[in-house]
């Protein structure tokens, strides 16, 4: 009340646009929320009143006592975007467009002008468009955003006798090229689930699910129906089941969004981790001794996310069938695979009012060969009653390139129906640091990898069918008590005997050691005899080892994208080879064994026999045994080739997976180390191997990502600034004494000290130099984080009595 006296009573610009900023503040620190929709409709006509309110101050300072009525001043003001949807949350953009008919006699330009102005001076994020109404239609088809937005107009403030007209030209747009605007709006919508996916950190706006999937279907319904909302299209198109399970997830998501805006105070749109806690609490939800809040919240957030996709899809596909296919009787025919069902471009299709059975649909799915499963799939499976045979899930697991057919059980919610245990773990998050996907999507990725892999298609059929079905069963432990893998083998054992699937206690193995060869690959010495013979006596046979290899990349993969590195990929596949080697002949695994192989096969090379003689003595008589151990023949032989001529010192890169620093150097000339680390730091280091070859040191540094081409004369500036005066790393890093595993009876020539902490700046370059101040020699260094935990291992040789200065090196590291 007290500001529609000032506007009527005040002429001073400044004094009416800080009265109605107070206004706004004072409204924005009260706000109270209740409900998802109901807020956002509450929030934008406040917004309204405030938009209305600077209008109408503006007609009374243009017109005083001479005011025209409100319908005959030819400027309508109307809201876009959210704002038009009545979807507008604390810091969402205000999107206005002002519509007028240019009349004489009045100085509409320089009304709307002084008007956007004072909208600007509220301090409020005001987007705005002006149009002339006879520019509306050309305007529309200047751009799919614009049309968009003009079909989400709702009439705020103006002239009603101009919103009429808007109308109509509203219509004219609506209705012109109808079929390139629908097709380019599911276009989009495919292309922003791609970039957006479902992850445990969703984009609860433009992402898989996301309010932009609604939003969606409300515009191709616009187009082809006008209709005003969604409701209107059951129950044609949807049940009324169906869309209140749909109405019921949009609401959870306009409430998250409302307190994601709170919690960030800011516009945002993707829940990160950062704010789930925080959103969970306010939302009501609260710890219980084996959940936290927020993994509660997450789980129904990834089920709304889940639902609003699967309903829109399918409602989506649906309306959209005719603009979508134009095929001839004849064409349709020739794609029939069986009846209601059609195959095209590798993606099989069913009728969306197939007469068939759930039992009949299966069987058609799992004899079909395809490589996508349309939505229209997932439609008639999600509608029809449940019923599988005992003879079906066997064969399911026998299907060839599975997970099209289990992502579409999983999407039309049967996939928990065939196996009841799933339910547990599906929207279960993983905030373990690691995996970028909930347990049940990681566990349907897996099974999608393993079915990519060569050496899977390789498989007998017994064989694969023990991989799908391990790959899908792996992490069903997860959310149980107890440990994942071992109470996960129990689970996939007691459904194989129940599906009738072969080998149990097999894939009772699998399961139980499916992070074994991971764990093992990246946290040991793979060189090392006791190491490999530990896994072997529990691998025991080369089927096992070729079941557990290949489960255990598609598991990797399936962690998130850019995670299997060539680095962990080289890991894997030493360890193998080494296991295979141990299962064969398991009297040469010892490392000492393995260097005299080595060595005479080294000899017998005539690219070997042809360097200097007095070299290849040096080569034979080095103190690394790990140069032999970790490199081939050839590897060492070209590694040869490169030092032999080394004077002072000489280095490389290479840097086309990922950033790989060699360098040779004269073993008395002082190289820092430690400090060179150091100043790469913000790259991720994986691995560092130290050979001595006669008067000569060389040294590969790994790391897990490349590096841009610009910064290569970077690092060799510090490479060179290294071989200068000794250097020292600033990040020191204090250690305690219990983070440290030290085994002085590794091997005969080495000691391994394992080291486990919290990740941090400075470690090996920490340890390397202290080490260095020692003079104790390291030969070679392994690098793991996961959940943010190092656990690197460095492998030591024991010539310079490392063992005898344990107490001293390690009262300095924890200083």
């Amino acid at each position: 009340m007290q500001l529609q006296q000032i506007i009527y009573t005040s002429e001073n610009d400044l004094e009416i646009a800080k009265a109605i900023k107070k206004e706004i503040k004072e409204y924005l620190n009260s706000i109270k929320v209740e409900g998802g929709k109901d807020f956002f409709v509450k929030h934008t006509k406040k917004m309204d009143e405030f938009v209305s309110l600077i209008y109408k101050y503006i007609l009374k300072k243009t017109f005083h006592e001479f005011q025209p009525p409100l319908n005959n001043i030819p400027i309508s003001i109307i809201a876009l975007g959210s704002y038009g949807r009545e979807q507008l949350s604390i810091y969402s953009d205000i999107d206005i467009m002002i519509v007028y008919k240019d009349i004489k006699g009045y100085n509409l330009k320089e009304i709307i002008e002084h008007y956007i102005t004072m909208l600007w001076d509220l301090g409020l994020k005001i987007g705005h468009r002006v149009h002339e109404l006879k520019d509306l239609f050309p305007a529309s088809n200047e751009d799919i955003t614009i049309k968009t937005a003009m079909l989400e107009s709702r009439f705020i403030y103006g002239s009603k006798f101009l919103w009429y007209e808007i109308q109509n030209e509203l219509n004219k747009i609506r209705n012109y090229n109808k079929k390139e605007y629908i097709l380019a709006k599911y276009e989009e919508m495919q292309q922003r689930h791609k970039k957006y996916p479902i992850s445990m950190e969703p984009n609860i706006k433009d992402g898989f699910g996301g309010i932009r999937d609604s939003n969606t279907l409300l515009w191709i319904n616009k187009v082809i129906f006008n209709y005003p909302n969604n409701s209107y299209l059951v129950p044609k198109y949807a049940s009324e089941e169906d869309f209140k399970e749909y109405r019921t997830s949009l609401e959870f998501l306009f409430k998250v969004r409302v307190f994601l805006h709170m919690a960030a105070k800011k516009k945002i749109d993707t829940v990160l981790l950062t704010y789930q806690r925080d959103i969970a609490l306010k939302m009501g939800y609260t710890d219980s001794p084996r959940l936290k809040a927020e993994r509660k919240f997450i789980k129904d957030l990834l089920k709304a996310l889940w639902s609003i996709n699967t309903f829109t899809s399918i409602v989506i596909k649906k309306i959209i069938k005719p603009y979508l296919y134009r095929y001839s009787y004849s064409k349709m025919k020739e794609n029939r695979i069986k009846e209601d069902f059609y195959i095209c471009n590798d993606t099989i299709y069913s009728r969306l009012c197939s007469n068939k059975t759930f039992k009949e649909n299966i069987k058609i799915l799992i004899d079909a060969d395809y490589k996508k499963c349309d939505i229209s799939i997932v439609a008639n499976l999600k509608e029809k009653k449940y019923a599988f045979t005992k003879k079906l899930k066997k064969e399911l697991f026998y299907k060839s390139n599975l997970y099209p057919l289990l992502f579409s059980l999983y999407k039309s919610k049967k996939l928990e129906k065939i196996i009841p245990a799933f339910e547990k773990i599906k929207y279960l998050a993983q905030f373990d640091g690691y995996h970028q996907y909930p347990v049940d999507i990681h566990s349907l990725y897996t099974v999608k990898e393993i079915e990519t892999l060569e050496e899977f298609q390789k498989m007998n059929e017994t064989d694969k069918a023990i991989l799908r079905f391990t790959a899908l069963f792996h992490d069903l432990g997860k959310g149980r008590i107890g440990d994942h893998s071992i109470v996960g083998a129990k689970i996939a054992k007691e459904y194989a005997e129940k599906f009738n699937i072969p080998e149990s206690d097999t894939i009772f193995k699998l399961v139980k050691y499916h992070t074994l060869m991971s764990n093992t690959a990246q946290r040991e010495d793979i060189h090392n005899d006791k190491v490999i013979l530990s896994f072997a006596q529990i691998v025991q046979n080369e089927r096992f080892l070729n079941l557990l290899y290949l489960l255990t990349i598609a598991d990797i993969k399936a962690v998130g994208i850019g995670i299997f590195t060539p680095f962990k990929a080289s890991l894997l596949k030493t360890l193998y080879f080494n296991t295979l080697n141990a299962l064969e002949n398991r009297e040469l695994i010892n490392e000492i064994a393995q260097r005299k192989r080595k060595e005479k096969l080294l000899e017998s090379k005539e690219d070997f026999k042809s360097l200097p003689k007095s070299f290849q003595k040096k080569v034979l008589s080095s103190p690394s045994n790990q140069l032999f151990l970790q490199n081939s023949v050839n590897e060492i032989i070209k590694l040869l080739d490169w030092i032999k001529d080394t004077e002072t010192f000489k280095y490389k890169f290479e840097n086309d997976k990922h950033l790989v620093v060699h360098i040779a150097k004269e073993d008395s000339l002082n190289f820092s180390l430690g400090w060179f680390l150091d100043k790469l730091s913000k790259l991720q280091l994986n691995h560092l191997s130290i050979y001595k070859i006669g008067n000569i040191k060389y040294f590969k540094i790994e790391f897990n990502e490349k590096v841009e081409e610009f910064d290569l004369p970077i690092i060799a500036e510090y490479i060179e600034k290294a071989f200068g005066e000794k250097l020292k790393s600033k990040h020191k890093i204090s250690f305690k004494p219990e983070e440290f595993e030290i085994d002085c009876n590794h091997s005969q020539n080495y000691a391994a000290v394992k080291l486990k902490t919290k990740d941090k700046k400075g470690i090996v370059s920490t340890i390397m130099q202290t080490l260095d101040d020692f003079n104790i020699r390291v030969e070679d260094v392994k690098i793991s984080t996961q959940k943010n935990i190092a656990r690197d291992l460095f492998i030591i040789s024991k010539e310079n009595g490392f063992c005898n200065k344990i107490n001293d090196i390690l009262k300095r590291l924890c200083e």
